[in-house]
């Protein structure tokens, strides 16, 4: 029987693929604002940067903190998930502001940019394009990459509410480990208790009954100078007789 434990157990946030697809936008995210954003005097830059880089240490810290705190856990990834909205409002901003095209499903290459990021989760798929797009391709790269991980984010935080349902928080989970414990000690002790009982009825059915000068050892008579004279039972019987 597997022991049970009070500590959720956690998935490795680095194999969650909306981790894979965070990882990548704070990449794409830093080249963009290089490539495109002034260096100095403009605070879109730290703000971009710095919502990307608060999406995906929220995944991780989260998942930190999963094992002792479902509510934590959840909070965090929701945290993590309102950040990377707020950076997909400023890429879509930053097309507004200079009269470049969001593409949607009428724009020839929209198809085919949706199936290469639901395909592709790591940065040495993207690092090539990173580079080389231009800034209306790169931005509509990136709001797709936002789309992609926000749709993950409510994915992953319906699994965490559908865990949390079944396994509750570390409350429920310390109590079914106490409980559980306690149970097998009663168990222990039980068996312990027939067993000594048992043996008890063994012995009763093997007991040893003077009669005369032998004994009546399993309902056979033995004299006192057989070798299965029990010298222990009869030292007491002796002591009996002189006493009586």
């Amino acid at each position: 029987m597997e022991e049970k434990s009070i500590f959720k157990r956690v998935a490795n946030y680095k194999e969650l693929h909306f981790y894979q697809k965070a990882e990548t936008l704070v990449l794409l995210t830093d080249i963009f604002c290089k490539r495109f954003l002034p260096s100095y005097g403009d605070r879109t830059v730290d703000q971009m940067n710095q919502a990307a880089r608060s999406g995906k240490q929220n995944i991780v810290e989260g998942s930190e903190a999963a094992m002792t705190s479902s509510e934590t856990e959840v909070k965090l990834v929701n945290v993590g998930r309102a950040s990377f909205q707020e950076l997909r409002e400023d890429y879509e901003d930053f097309l507004k502001r200079h009269r470049l095209v969001l593409w949607d499903k009428h724009h020839p290459r929209y198809s085919r940019m949706l199936d290469f990021c639901r395909a592709h989760n790591h940065w040495e798929h993207y690092q090539s394009l990173a580079n080389s797009l231009n800034e209306e391709e790169l931005c509509n790269l990136a709001v797709t990459l936002c789309h992609f991980t926000d749709k993950m984010f409510e994915g992953y935080l319906l699994h965490l509410e559908k865990t949390f349902r079944e396994q509750g928080g570390i409350k429920e989970r310390m109590h079914a480990v106490r409980t559980g414990y306690r149970q097998e000690q009663e168990a222990r002790l039980r068996f312990l208790e027939e067993e000594n009982a048992a043996l008890k009825r063994k012995i009763s059915a093997q007991r040893i009954y003077p009669v005369g000068k032998a004994w009546l050892i399993k309902n056979k008579v033995v004299p006192l100078h057989h070798e299965s004279y029990p010298t222990a039972a009869c030292h007491s019987s002796r002591c009996a007789d002189r006493q009586f």
